[in-house]
Order: C-alpha cells, then sequence, then structure tokens
C-alpha cells in the first residue's frame, strides 16, 4: 500500500514540477510556429506596453501590412495587430482587453480584415459552424429543449450521419472537427479562460469553455513545446539568425528556396519574432512556403478561376450584414478613438465579379451614412492573380507592391483624415 501512494506522489510531483517548468520559463519558443504566433502578440498585449497611435486590426491577408515607428514621413506610429482565422467576433474583444491591459489608447483603429468578416454578420456559433441546426446562440433551455424534440423525431437521440466527412491521409474525419484543430488554439491561446467566460454566453459560452478547460494547466497548453524539447536539434540555433532573416526579406531568395523555415523549432520562431518586431506587427506566412507548393497552388487558382468563366453559376447577391462593422464603430466612439477602414486588395478576378462589386457599393453606402469614420482605398483595389499565393494571400511580391503602396499611398490618407478631427 506504501509502494502505491509513493508512485502516486512521485507522478503527482513530476508533473508539479513540469507545470512550474513550464509555467515560469519561455516555453512557447518550441511550440509550433502558428501556437507561438498567436502567444507572441497575447504576451505584447498583456505586458500593457502597447503605445501605437494606429493600431492595424484584420486577418491572415491584412498580416502583410508593416506598422512604422514615427520618422520622417510618418506622423504617427502604426502597429499591426492582426491575426489569423479568429473570426469576426475577435476584434471588439481584443480591442476591449488590449485597453484594460494598460496599453495606451490609440489615435486610431484602422480596420482591414477580408470582406466575409463584416459583410456576412457573426454567423452561427461555434458548436454549429455549418449553421444546420440553428443560426444564432442559444440558452441553455432552449438547447436542451430542442435536443429533446430532435431526439424524440431522430429515433431517440440517434446520432445523426454526418454529411460532411472528407478525406485525407488514409482517414475520414468531420471536416468542421479538422478546421477547430486547426483555427480553434487561435481563441484558446489569445485569451484567458475567464476572458472567454465573458465573451459568450449560453451554449457557446459552454463549448468553448469545455475546449479552454484543459489549457489551465499549462504543460497541456503548451504540450507541443514540451514534446519539441525532447529534440536536440530544435534547440540549436544559428548566431546569425537575425542576417538570415534579413536575407529573406528579398523576393528572389524567397522564389529561390533558400528561405524555407529552420529545422530547429526555436530558431524558426526566433526568426518570426525578428520579422514581427522589426515591422511593428507585420508577417507574411506566406513566405514560409516552399516555391514548388507556391506553384502549385498559383495553377490550381488559375483553373479554378478558368472553370468559372467557362461555366459560370447563376448570380444571387445576398444584402450583407454590417453588424460586426457598426458595433466596432460604436465601441471605439465610446472610447475616443477614431475608426477607419482601409480596403485591401484582391486579385483582379475577384475583386471585378459582379458579387464584390455590388458589396463594396453597399459597403460605400454604409460608410457614407457614418461620416465620422474613415474608408481608405489602396490605388488600385485589383492585383493581378499572380500576386497572389491563393485566394487570400499575396505572395512575396504581392506583399512588397501591397507594403509600398500602404505607406505611401494609403497612410497619408489615415494623417490626413486624423489631422482634420
Amino acid at each position: 500500500m506504501r509502494s502505491k501512494f509513493l508512485g502516486i506522489g512521485i507522478t503527482l510531483l513530476v508533473f508539479l514540477v513540469l507545470e512550474l517548468v513550464v509555467r515560469f520559463t519561455g516555453i512557447h519558443y518550441l511550440e509550433q510556429p502558428e501556437i507561438f504566433f498567436v502567444n507572441l502578440k497575447k504576451n505584447f498585449v498583456e505586458s500593457g506596453k502597447g503605445d501605437a497611435d494606429i493600431i492595424v486590426l484584420g486577418d491572415s491577408r491584412s498580416m502583410a501590412l508593416a506598422g512604422y515607428p514615427r520618422e520622417p514621413g510618418i506622423e504617427y506610429s502604426v502597429y499591426n495587430h492582426s491575426l489569423p482565422a479568429m473570426g469576426p467576433k475577435y476584434y471588439r474583444f481584443f480591442l476591449d482587453k488590449y485597453l484594460k491591459k494598460g496599453n495606451a489608447k490609440p489615435k486610431m483603429v484602422l480596420f482591414a480584415a477580408s470582406p466575409k468578416l463584416y459583410s456576412t454578420g457573426y454567423g452561427p456559433p461555434l458548436y454549429d459552424p455549418d449553421g444546420k441546426s440553428v443560426k444564432e446562440n442559444e440558452t441553455i433551455p432552449a438547447f436542451m429543449n430542442r435536443r429533446w424534440k430532435e431526439g424524440i423525431e431522430k429515433n431517440f437521440f440517434r446520432t445523426p450521419t454526418p454529411t460532411n466527412i472528407i478525406s485525407y491521409s488514409g482517414k475520414q474525419e468531420d471536416a468542421n472537427q479538422i478546421l477547430w484543430e486547426f483555427f480553434g488554439h487561435r481563441y484558446l491561446h489569445q485569451f484567458t479562460f475567464s476572458e472567454l467566460s465573458e465573451q459568450y454566453s449560453g451554449v457557446e459560452r459552454l463549448f468553448i469553455l469545455s475546449k479552454a478547460t484543459p489549457l489551465l494547466y499549462e504543460s497541456y497548453r503548451f504540450h507541443g513545446a514540451i514534446r519539441n524539447a525532447l529534440s536536440q536539434t530544435n534547440w540549436k540555433v544559428d548566431k546569425n539568425y537575425k542576417a538570415r532573416s534579413l536575407f529573406c526579406e528579398s523576393c528572389e531568395n524567397v522564389e529561390a528556396g533558400l528561405c524555407k523555415p529552420a529545422s530547429s523549432q526555436l530558431e524558426d520562431n526566433f526568426t518570426i519574432e525578428d520579422q514581427i518586431n522589426r515591422h511593428f506587427g507585420k508577417y507574411n506566412i506566406s513566405n514560409r512556403l516552399k516555391p514548388e507548393l507556391v506553384l502549385f497552388s498559383k495553377e490550381l487558382i488559375r483553373k479554378e478561376w478558368e472553370a468559372e468563366r467557362s461555366n459560370p453559376k447563376p448570380y444571387v447577391y445576398h444584402k450583407p450584414d454590417f453588424i460586426v462593422l457598426k458595433e466596432l464603430i460604436e465601441y471605439t466612439r465610446s472610447q475616443g478613438i477614431q475608426f477607419g477602414m482601409v480596403y485591401m486588395p484582391w486579385m483582379k478576378e475577384g475583386q471585378e465579379s459582379r458579387e464584390s462589386q455590388d458589396l463594396l457599393a453597399d459597403l460605400k453606402t454604409f460608410f457614407r451614412e457614418n461620416p465620422d469614420v474613415g474608408f481608405f482605398f489602396f490605388p488600385d483595389s485589383s492585383y493581378p492573380s499572380d500576386r497572389f499565393v491563393d485566394n487570400i494571400h499575396y505572395d512575396c511580391r504581392g506583399e512588397k507592391r501591397v507594403n509600398e503602396e500602404f505607406r505611401n499611398y494609403v497612410l497619408p490618407q489615415v494623417f490626413r483624415f486624423l489631422h482634420s478631427k
């Protein structure tokens, strides 16, 4: 009996030591790059050191925009807080956290998200992302009542046959589960358990907190880093990694395949941190891709557009729901912060489509109805498709162009707007 308790005690002690080591060391530097990136941004916000005059909010496309310190030609400092695949609810919650953590109140929020994140409302709740059962979040009693009725109708709670199963790597799995595994960590790593509890309600709160509970243990939160720490390769860091980081800002070097992520996870994350720090929040994730994968993706996109042109679908326009923009504007007004939106360039085939033009017309009408907020454009909102690696993200040369125009054309508009206020 004594030996049994001794074994349990040793196990608990090992777990406690591991938990303390993870909590009080920079173990996240050994995490996978996406989780590291989210935690790097989270730690910066929670440090309370943010002091930019203008903060950019957006998604993985706008992550390619560089920020700037105050310098000749840059009257206001700019920092890019864009994060990939966070969903439309993220922006309001992030701003609230940013201010509560003691960061200096910015003069302006510059919104740069993709159309689906500002024109389709908040979408179905997290627990039913396809909206097949419900379109909006439910209270717990409403959920239980619905499930009870569904149970009777569907032969006493028999699980319905999934309709969105996909096959990959010899396996079959629910598409929504795959998406959650790929992107769900953004929610869970960016906000604490208590913050998530405040942000959600009803069944959606139960769902998100059930996912967040295991992350209360730092040893689980960073289990990928612990696993990577067991490999000696992941600890090796070339002393010239910053020089290589600069070397990989050349599109010629990226396209030649000379800038693949380092085999050491620590060096790879140090490089990501260097890029983000040097460019005030910017990181173009497309530059991590192998050149052959980029070429394959571009060819795939070209074929998709050709198929669409040769066999167009009947045009149906869904009136946009701008609730995300409305609530962001209301929040910034309540905080005494100016709000502006920058219309990010998209590939020509998509931007010149009838749907995009109709949406842009509605968007312009929305901003005319809110004359106290800014709406800013690039010289041309249509970029050639060969400046993208897929339907969303800029390739290296697309990133160079968008940043040159952002600094020389868009920011002067933004600065003039701030002067007028």
